[in-house]
C-alpha cells in the first residue's frame, strides 16, 4: 500500500446513523443535565483508585516477610495498576476526565507513575489507534510483529500455525516489554503506526528517564532497602508484577478489536476507504460484558468500546447509558453492532482468530 500523503480518507456519511446517534447523545446530556466530562462520582472514583494503589504498596512494605507474600502483593499491585491506568490515565488522555485540560494533562502522568511513558502512549493510542483502528501498518495498538499474525492479509510464516498456543506466553511479557524496551524504542521511531513521531521533544526524553528512575526507585530500590530480601528477589517480584499486569491488560485489549469475526478494512492505493468514518468504527470495534457493572467499573468502560470509539471525548462514567442509545440507533438503521456477552467469550474469539490466521489452509487460500 502506498499513499502519497500518508493519510487515510473515509467516504462521506452515507446515511443518518451518525447524525441520529449524535442527536440522541445530545438529548441524553440535555435530559440529565450532565456534562460529557467526569462528574463527582468519577472524581470520587479517581481518589479511591489512587488510595487503593498506594494502600496496596504500603501493605506490601509492611506485610512481605517472606518471598511468597512479597510476590502475592506485587501481583495484586500489578493488577490494580492496570485498573488505575484504564480508569484514570485513559480518560485523561482523551480530555474526558476533567473539563479543564490542564488537569487532564496532570492525570495523564498516571502512566508514568506506573512505569510506562504517557507521551508515547497518547501518541500511539490517540494519534494512531483511534484514527486508524484495525488498519494494517497504521494501527499501533495492534501488535505489528512477525511473531504473531493478527491481520489476515499479513505475511504468513510457518510457525504461525502454533500462535494460538504460544501467544498466551508472549502476552505475559507485554507490560515488561513496554516498560523496559518499547518506550525507549519509540524515541528513535520515525513513525508509530500512522502517527508521525518526528520531531521527538528532548524534554520528553528527560521526563521519561526521570519517571523511569522514580518507578524503579519505588518499585524495586525502596522495598530492597526496607525489606529483608535480596535485590534479585525484588527484581523477580517486579517481573511477577508485570506478568499479572500483562494478563489483566491483554484481557481487555484482546476483547475489543481482534476477535474471530473482527474486520480489518484496507484502503486502496490512494488511501481511500470504501466506507464512512462511523461505519469504520462500527466494523472494527466490539463490546463485551456490557451488562456487568463490575467489569465496567474495574476496566474503565473499555467493555463499552464501540461508543468510546465514536465519542472518545466522553468520560466512561456515561458509557452504559450511551451504549443503550447506540444499540437502539444501530437497530433503527440496520447497522451491525457486535458484542460478546462475556469477556472470556471475547478472549476465546481472539484465539479462534489466531488459530484461523495461522492455519495452513487459510494461508493457501490467501496466496491464491
Amino acid at each position: 500500500m502506498n499513499t502519497e500523503s500518508n493519510q487515510i480518507r473515509f467516504l462521506p456519511e452515507e446515511n443518518e446513523f451518525l447524525s441520529d446517534l449524535r442527536q440522541e447523545v445530545k438529548k441524553y446530556f440535555t435530559r440529565t443535565g450532565k456534562e460529557r466530562f467526569g462528574d463527582q462520582r468519577m472524581h470520587f472514583k479517581v481518589v479511591i483508585m489512587f488510595v487503593v494503589y498506594f494502600g496496596l504498596y504500603a501493605a506490601m512494605l509492611l506485610g512481605s516477610s517472606n518471598v511468597t507474600y512479597l510476590f502475592i502483593w506485587y501481583a495484586v499491585i500489578g493488577v490494580w495498576g492496570v485498573f488505575l491506568g484504564l480508569n484514570v490515565g485513559h480518560d485523561a488522555a482523551h480530555n474526558a476526565l476533567f473539563k479543564t485540560r490542564k488537569f487532564n494533562r496532570w492525570f495523564l502522568h498516571v502512566f508514568d507513575l506506573l512505569g510506562t511513558n504517557s507521551f508515547n502512549w497518547k501518541n500511539r493510542h490517540v494519534g494512531a489507534h483511534h484514527l486508524y483502528p484495525n488498519i494494517m501498518d497504521y494501527d499501533s495498538d495492534i501488535q505489528q510483529s512477525s511473531v504473531v499474525k493478527i491481520f489476515p492479509n499479513d505475511q504468513h510464516r510457518s510457525f504461525h500455525r502454533f500462535q494460538w498456543f504460544y501467544m498466551p506466553i508472549v502476552y505475559m511479557v507485554y507490560i515488561f516489554r513496554w516498560v523496559v524496551y518499547r518506550d525507549f524504542k519509540d524515541i528513535f521511531s520515525q513513525k508509530i503506526g500512522g502517527f508521525q513521531n518526528r520531531p521527538y521533544p528532548k524534554r520528553e526524553v528527560m521526563k521519561m528517564l526521570l519517571f523511569k528512575a522514580v518507578y524503579a526507585g519505588y518499585i524495586v530500590v525502596i522495598p530492597w532497602s526496607i525489606l529483608d530480601h535480596s535485590l534479585h528477589v525484588l527484581v523477580g517480584a517486579f517481573f511477577v508484577l508485570t506478568v499479572f499486569a500483562s494478563l489483566t491488560i491483554t484481557m481487555v485489549l484482546l476483547s475489543t478489536h481482534v476477535g474471530e469475526h473482527a474486520n480489518f478494512p484496507a484502503p486502496d492505493e490512494n488511501g481511500f476507504m470504501s466506507h464512512s468514518w462511523s461505519m469504520h468504527h462500527m466494523k472494527t470495534a466490539g463490546d463485551f460484558s456490557t451488562n456487568s457493572k463490575l467489569v465496567t467499573h474495574l476496566f474503565g468502560g473499555f467493555n463499552h468500546h464501540v461508543i468510546h470509539h465514536l465519542f472518545q471525548h466522553i468520560c466512561h462514567i456515561h458509557y452504559p447509558e450511551l451504549t443503550t442509545i447506540l444499540q437502539a440507533v444501530a437497530r433503527k438503521h440496520g447497522v451491525e453492532y457486535r458484542s460478546e456477552k462475556h469477556m472470556f467469550a471475547a478472549m476465546y474469539s481472539h484465539f479462534k482468530l489466531l488459530y484461523n490466521n495461522g492455519s495452513s489452509e487459510r494461508s493457501i487460500l490467501q496466496e491464491r
